[in-house]
């Protein structure tokens, strides 16, 4: 040992070592127990849409990857809850699946807010999140046979986007530009998942939809390479690949519109979020969220996210708590306003 090294740890006072090592003592039973808990078991990854798309590819990598940094090892399984939004897998994994931190719930992120504009049977401010894959700045595109391919031409020329539903960005954020930026966006609900939507596009179904940028490099790599898309606006953060399209909350002309425009944005923050249920002892908790970090840093798991083109940029669960609770705290009127220009009753 260095006669620095040396000087430094004499220097501690005694207070400070035992702190140090009490809390690595408790870190190190923490995980003890952990471990003792998760051996021999079987982890439930929920994924609430389908397999097919962006979603079920981020829950699939996580499936594949996650259980040899869970203490115990256990094996980890994937399942498909898709509907609502995202909100009928919340629902599921709030109220009826097990909470002992064997189900781990990823987010479908803007069912995040729903419970907001109107009931549910969960509480999404509640979640102990692990943490975020990769955030997903969203945009709004169009197919590039579409009747408009800008924004300017999108506010004098109806627009038929496709949506999976009322709570789902599909349908929330097209029909907030319509608000902001007077588009003339008419929206087709009750398509079962994006890759129908995307079907419905290239057929001339539909002309558009909005979708998360890493939804169309991974889900539909081919069609941002040939340039089959024309993107109309951008929100939720920066796009390097797209500087010079129009920012939602640069389109929006008052306080009230910019603090709806930022409501919004939570979702695509949150991006591949996942998340335990309330009651999941902290001890699990604090387990899970070292193992899910330890994974997004495994240069197994990076290689194959890179082949699938699925990019990584890891945000941790306290963050997660903290934009949730941001968003839960929006002034009432704001919320009321936001769901009279949603429809929402």
């Amino acid at each position: 040992m260095s006669k620095r090294i040396k000087q430094t740890i004499s220097a501690l006072p005694v207070a400070a070592v035992l702190s140090i090592s009490a809390d690595a003592i408790a870190g190190g039973h923490s995980q003890s127990k952990a471990a003792e808990f998760y051996k021999g078991k079987t982890v439930t990854v929920m994924v609430p849409s389908g397999l097919g798309a962006t979603l079920g590819l981020y829950g699939r990598l996580t499936t594949e990857h996650l259980g040899k940094h869970i203490p115990g090892n256990p094996d980890v399984i994937i399942q498909s809850r898709p509907g609502g939004g995202g909100t009928k897998g919340a629902a599921y994994a709030y109220n009826a699946a097990p909470k002992d931190g064997t189900y781990i719930a990823e987010a479908l992120a803007p069912s995040v807010l729903a419970p907001l504009l109107r009931k549910m049977k969960f509480d999404a401010s509640k979640f102990q999140w692990l943490g975020s894959i990769t955030p997903r700045p969203a945009v709004i595109s169009v197919w590039h046979k579409a009747p408009v391919s800008t924004l300017a031409e999108a506010q004098k020329t109806e627009v038929i986007m496709g949506s999976t539903g009322l709570g789902s960005e599909t349908y929330l954020a097209p029909t907030l530009l319509n608000h902001i930026a007077g588009t003339k966006f008419k929206i087709v609900k009750g398509y079962k998942g994006g890759a129908k939507i995307n079907k419905a596009m290239e057929g001339g179904e539909v002309h558009g939809r909005m979708n998360y940028w890493s939804g169309w490099t991974a889900g539909k790599p081919a069609w941002v390479a040939n340039n089959k898309l024309n993107h109309l606006a951008s929100y939720g953060g920066e796009i390097a690949a797209l500087p010079n399209i129009p920012k939602l909350i640069n389109l929006a002309k008052s306080a009230e519109e910019k603090a709806m425009v930022r409501f919004l944005e939570v979702a695509p923050r949150i991006g591949m979020g996942f998340w335990v249920h309330p009651e999941v002892p902290k001890d699990r908790v604090a387990a899970l969220r070292k193992a899910f970090m330890a994974m997004l840093n495994d240069d197994k798991f990076l290689a194959d996210a890179k082949k699938r083109n699925a990019p990584v940029n890891p945000v941790e669960g306290a963050t997660l708590n903290k934009l949730v609770a941001e968003a839960y705290a929006t002034p009432k009127p704001t919320i009321a306003k936001l769901k009279m220009v949603l429809g929402f009753k």
